[in-house]
């Protein structure tokens, strides 16, 4: 998903506009992400699946395929369907193909979401993130575009610093904390398309056939069975629940990119800038947790 280029118009606008514009440009961008997210969870299933029918069949209607279960969570089925449609056609090397454009949606939603968080007037911060990332960890502990964040925040601004693409390519989050972060958002989504109890546990015992493709998607796996494969009786988790669940991981796996991607996790004073100038409201706007994680 490419949302750079409408991020960055929108930023603008509201910039030009003034604060009056600020929620619908923060509005925009939760929109943005959420495609970005549906994106991601299309190819983290379609490139784990072994077989061509289901793929096919999330083609021709995702909505059969997660029972059009995750449109209540604000994902975006259509987005999510496309994702199964490339797959069908590069069904001999979706894993590869998945790999890569998890990679890109994960980076463009790193960058929307650091283009919204710190308010009406983000020249300052943008130069302080440009100043201060670390293009080595961005590149091979979080396994995002450190050449494209370099880009969309560096390159042909009047404070560009020396940044450059990454020496190799890396696909696997590195980061244990954010990998299984990210384990437990795919695991609450994928596990949230199932209808029933009964359905949960269908799909727990087929996971098997996609749990090592997972893990060369950077899935833990293992967190992904301790969702699905409950009794029957413990019932599924309701919208409103899941919800405020995915909401918790966003805001955790963006607050330990960022900590990451500017050396702040041991860093007191780097922390207490991010929670001075990340503005509490604009995470809030971005689904994530209100108020600023930095400041805990």
């Amino acid at each position: 998903m490419k949302f750079i280029t409408v991020a960055i118009v929108c930023l603008v606008a509201g910039l030009t506009q003034g604060a009056a514009l600020s929620e619908q440009v923060l509005a925009s961008a939760h929109s943005q992400i959420l495609g970005n997210a549906s994106s991601i969870l299309g190819w983290q299933v379609a490139g784990s699946l072994q077989s061509l029918a289901p793929i096919t069949q999330g083609c021709q209607n995702i909505t059969s395929y997660g029972h059009g279960r995750w449109a209540t969570l604000g994902l975006k089925p259509a987005v999510i369907e496309q994702a199964f449609c490339v797959a069908t056609v590069r069904a001999s090397n979706s894993s590869a193909l998945a790999l890569n454009q998890i990679k890109l949606a994960a980076t463009d939603m790193f960058i929307t979401q650091l283009l919204h968080v710190f308010g009406d007037d983000p020249q300052p911060s943008f130069k302080w993130l440009c100043n201060n990332f670390n293009y080595t960890a961005i590149n091979d502990e979080l396994a995002l575009d450190s050449g494209r964040i370099g880009q969309a925040f560096c390159a042909n601004r009047p404070y560009a610093t020396a940044w450059s693409d990454p020496s190799h390519e890396v696909l696997i989050i590195a980061d244990p904390s954010t990998y299984n972060m990210a384990s437990s958002l795919f695991a609450l989504l994928y596990s949230f398309s199932a209808s029933t109890p009964t359905e949960r546990w269908i799909m727990c015992e087929q996971y098997h056939y996609m749990s090592q493709a997972q893990l060369q998607e950077g899935i833990n796996s293992t967190i992904v069975r301790s969702r699905l494969c409950v009794d029957h009786d413990v019932p599924l988790m309701p919208a409103g629940n899941s919800q405020l669940l995915m909401t918790y991981w966003f805001g955790s796996i963006f607050a330990r990119q960022l900590s990451l991607a500017v050396n702040a996790v041991d860093d007191e004073e780097k922390r207490a800038w991010l929670c001075e100038n990340i503005q509490h409201g604009d995470l809030g706007l971005l689904g994530m947790m209100p108020g600023n994680m930095f400041c805990a």
